[in-house]
């Protein structure tokens, strides 16, 4: 009886959190009409509010994760989304059986919200989406992948501090916001990975390339004017790319208002193929992927 009052609570709080995805987009796409076209979308929404205030209060930054202005940017993975990425995870090599609790240490700063996952244990739906998108990286670019990595646009460093128990990274650089880059740095230097880690601006004079460059969503959310500068200044110095994308396609959502197309993605980026994303958690997502071998599926 107790066991299927967890299932009915966890379906309920599941609904709920796909309907304010739903409006959370519908949100964003109202907001890309009436904004400045010189900022992502995220800053067209109380992100950057939020952020500021999760850096100025320690009860805060405590619970940053569950944040209601920040989680809706940042952490939007569902629990049945987390149960694909379980299932993408064991098609991409690695057995549910597997020990998890290396991931956990992730979860263990801004009390994120939690789920049991069979075999798995309690463990937050964005970070196993953090895992299989580590695992895509593994199938696509192989297994001594390595080297300087870049992120595009890294909420508050889930996405680097996995990595960095999957590769050899000798420097992850981050591109953000700087208060946004404050919150990387704190998060990654209370779970012990920011060591090599660099911050980057737009604004800096590097010559400086990579061996790869990463972005979940952050480059497709920028205006065209800043994606052409990005595409400059990193992608372009990038010998690898991978890039989760919500605009560029189609555009069911809205968001890809002011956006570069694929088109013209194709003139300036190194030559790249199109992926599904999977689980697919958007309308106008897809990923885009240069430098790497030649897999299907």
């Amino acid at each position: 009886m107790l066991q299927n009052t967890k299932v009915f609570l966890i379906r309920v709080m599941d609904f709920l959190l796909r309907k304010r995805n739903i409006l959370r987009l519908r949100f964003v796409s109202s907001a890309l009409h009436d904004a400045s076209s010189t900022k992502s979308d995220s800053q067209k929404t109380f992100y950057e509010k939020a952020v500021s205030s999760i850096l100025q209060s320690s009860p805060n930054f405590k619970r940053f994760r569950r944040i209601y202005n920040y989680r809706e940017i940042v952490e939007t993975v569902t629990y049945k989304q987390g149960q694909e990425c379980l299932e993408r995870i064991a098609t991409l090599g690695l057995p549910l059986t597997s020990d998890f609790s290396r991931y956990f240490l992730n979860d263990s700063v801004g009390m994120p919200t939690k789920y049991r996952y069979p075999n798995v244990g309690r463990i937050s739906p964005t970070t196993l989406r953090y895992v299989s998108i580590a695992l895509e990286l593994k199938k696509l670019f192989g297994n001594n992948l390595n080297g300087s990595f870049v992120e595009i646009g890294a909420g508050y460093g889930g996405q680097a501090a996995v990595l960095m128990e999957f590769f050899q990274i000798s420097d992850y650089g981050i591109y953000d916001l700087v208060e946004v880059q404050e919150l990387t740095l704190r998060f990654l230097t209370r779970v012990g990975k920011a060591k090599n880690l660099s911050l980057h601006s737009l604004s800096e004079n590097s010559n400086q390339n990579w061996n790869l460059v990463i972005s979940n969503y952050a480059f497709s959310e920028l205006p065209a004017e800043l994606q052409k500068e990005y595409i400059q200044k990193v992608l372009s110095k990038s010998e690898r790319g991978y890039l989760i994308m919500n605009s560029g396609m189609t555009n069911r959502s809205g968001r890809s208002n002011g956006k570069l197309t694929l088109e013209q993605l194709r003139a300036v980026l190194p030559e790249f193929e199109i992926f599904e994303e999977i689980p697919n958690t958007g309308p106008d997502n897809y990923v885009i992927a240069w430098g790497h071998n030649r897999v299907a599926g």
